[in-house]
């Protein structure tokens, strides 16, 4: 994986953080009182505010990474816009993030078909894409709810072979 790659997996990673603590912070906002709702969520809104600023820094500095952190800085712009429909916002990175992911899982498929990664590493991210389609809530099919379960058991064998030995 390249430096872009990685910065630009480290990038999304950050923002699904973010859309997931404005998640949270709307699903709480019946047990806080609303001065305490209010400010969480400016903070959030702050937060996401520097990561917007960041992505300008990067930009100007990186031309290959261009495309994706203007499709990113799109997304944040219009997530302050309408900060304060949360439900919203978290619809559109969540769509958005879910494309991304199919789009990733059918270049795990391609890469593993073509033999440039080996088994191993092709159910370690398929199984990762997988469960993060599953966490947002994405409809998975019958065989990749099998796939990840079969997955998940390799990988308790292999723990268990380890602390065994």
């Amino acid at each position: 994986m390249s430096a872009n790659e990685v910065l630009i997996q480290n990038l999304g990673t950050q923002l699904d953080r973010l859309v997931a603590q404005l998640k949270d912070l709307e699903e709480a906002k019946e047990d806080l009182d609303e001065d305490e709702f209010e400010a969480m969520k400016e903070e959030t809104v702050d937060q996401i505010k520097e990561f917007n600023e960041r992505l300008e820094r990067m930009n100007q500095g990186d031309v290959t990474l261009d495309t994706k952190l203007s499709q990113m800085k799109k997304s944040i712009r219009k997530a302050i816009a309408t900060s304060f429909n949360t439900v919203e916002m978290i619809k559109m990175f969540g769509e958005q993030n879910a494309t991304d992911l199919e789009k990733q899982l059918l270049v795990v498929d391609e890469d593993f078909r073509l033999r440039k990664i080996t088994q191993d590493q092709m159910e370690t991210k398929k199984g990762d894409i997988l469960a993060k389609l599953k966490a947002q809530g994405h409809p998975l099919s019958p065989k990749d709810c099998q796939f990840i379960e079969a997955v998940s058991q390799k990988h308790l064998q292999n723990l268990e072979e380890i602390t065994e030995d």
